[in-house]
């Protein structure tokens, strides 16, 4: 199909500019996204059409947010929450196509339009064989990847497999890596049901997956927030934005990293990361830790790879876990970027910013009622803020929000909360407000 693409293209624009062209891609999954990356490589003008709220579904929309900003940046018309409701031809181009969107908006005539919008189960022989499937049409098979069906294997994209970070869940994870180590498995499976041997037992998938995007990275495993609240299952979270590598080495890129996990024993239920260096080793690092059932403790003291121009002393896992650690431990309590709003309205409530104001003069300010009082300053001035009030301390990052926090409460502060993701996160998804 790529080349057949390929070959449309390059013949197109033997009769049109690729700057004159304009590409839609519907469906802002993986597929998708890289799509997009290639075809604006190529010089077309393209514009992005997903049904949902945001881009790349496995990631929260704040962690989406900052690879759907690139893209705009790029030069790539993101549109959300519409769909392709009708094809026509164009008239003056037969090779072209007039699309309406639900919402009833006429997109510019499309000289290519691309279908990228997910993975649905074709099992409709394996239904009328009589082999039992779910609801959705996924083949279901036991721990050894057998079906209802004698003599009668299945493995990949339109099979149900273990959810092995909720016990007695059940998902379909359509992924490369997943379906060959399954073809693996029930190959040797046969072999060993042959000779008598033991069979080999599927654990599950935890979902581990990484896409490109131009400079940009989004990688990401387990369970994120969308799924948890779905399920009714209590989390905490947190946001870390440090470097790739060592700070005072050049080259260092600032990675976005979410973990998430249970507040109340450090259980990690998933992570996500985006940025242009380091971020899927970080994700593959916490994969790893799932699988061997580690907890945020463990992250926390894992040892991993250090030299300045690939890591640092403090590794970004490291970090992520130390910060979820105070969490657990109860030494800070957070209150997450999605609120910042509706807080910032509430008379009961102080938002404090501890950056420098010429932090402030560059980024924006966290919010027009914000208190500015840098964290170097803060006991000198712990007199004018009030004890009465709920506080909401942030900086730039999370990591000076949290020594403010710390130093509120030693000084008497009883209702304090650090601002999860602190303005870096809240300024990726609205930064036209900062």
């Amino acid at each position: 199909e790529m080349d057949a693409i390929v070959q449309w293209i390059e013949k197109k624009a033997e009769k049109m500019p690729m700057g004159d062209m304009h590409f839609v891609v519907a469906g802002a999954g993986f597929i998708g996204i890289e799509m997009v990356e290639q075809l604006v490589h190529r010089g077309a003008n393209v514009t992005l059409v997903e049904m949902m709220d945001q881009i790349i579904a496995p990631l929260d929309v704040e962690m989406a947010a900052i690879l759907q900003r690139d893209l705009e940046e790029k030069g790539v018309e993101v549109i959300l929450g519409d769909g392709i409701g009708e094809f026509k031809e164009y008239e003056k181009d037969p090779d072209s196509s007039i699309l309406t969107l639900r919402s009833g908006r006429v997109l510019p005539p499309a000289q290519l339009t691309i279908l990228g919008l997910g993975v649905r189960p074709d099992t409709d022989v394996i239904k009328e064989a009589g082999i039992e499937t779910t609801q959705r049409g996924h083949v279901k098979v036991d721990e050894h990847l057998r079906t209802s069906a004698a003599n009668v294997w299945a493995v990949g994209d339109a099979v149900e497999v273990k959810n092995p970070i909720l016990e007695g869940e059940m998902w379909a994870v359509p992924l490369a890596g997943p379906a060959n180590r399954q073809g693996r498995m029930v190959a040797d499976n046969i072999f060993n049901t042959a000779t008598g041997k033991k069979l080999r037992s599927y654990k599950g998938t935890y979902g581990t997956s990484v896409v490109r995007s131009f400079k940009i990275y989004a990688a990401c495993v387990g369970l994120n927030e969308k799924m948890l609240i779905a399920k009714k299952i209590p989390f905490s979270c947190v946001h870390i934005h440090p470097g790739s590598h060592a700070g005072y080495y050049p080259g260092a890129k600032q990675v976005h990293l979410k973990l998430v996990f249970d507040p109340s024993g450090g259980k990690i239920y998933g992570a996500q990361a985006v940025g242009e260096d380091g971020v899927e080793k970080r994700i593959d690092v916490i994969a790893t830790a799932m699988q061997g059932h580690m907890t945020v403790d463990d992250l926390a003291e894992l040892e991993l790879c250090y030299a300045p121009p690939v890591g640092s002393a403090k590794d970004v896992v490291n970090m992520a876990g130390m910060a979820a650690q105070n969490i657990v431990e109860g030494l800070v309590s957070q209150v997450e970027w999605k609120d910042l709003e509706k807080l910032a309205h509430e008379p009961g409530t102080v938002l404090l910013d501890v950056r420098n104001p010429g932090e402030i003069e560059r980024s924006g300010k966290l919010s027009e009622g914000a208190v500015n009082i840098p964290l170097n300053d803060l006991r000198a001035h712990l007199d004018s803020l009030p004890k009465d009030k709920h506080l909401v301390v942030s900086c730039a990052s999370g990591q000076r929000a949290y020594y403010a926090c710390r130093i509120l409460k030693q000084n008497g502060f009883e209702h304090v909360d650090n601002l999860g993701g602190a303005f870096a996160t809240f300024h990726a998804v609205h930064p036209g407000e900062a």
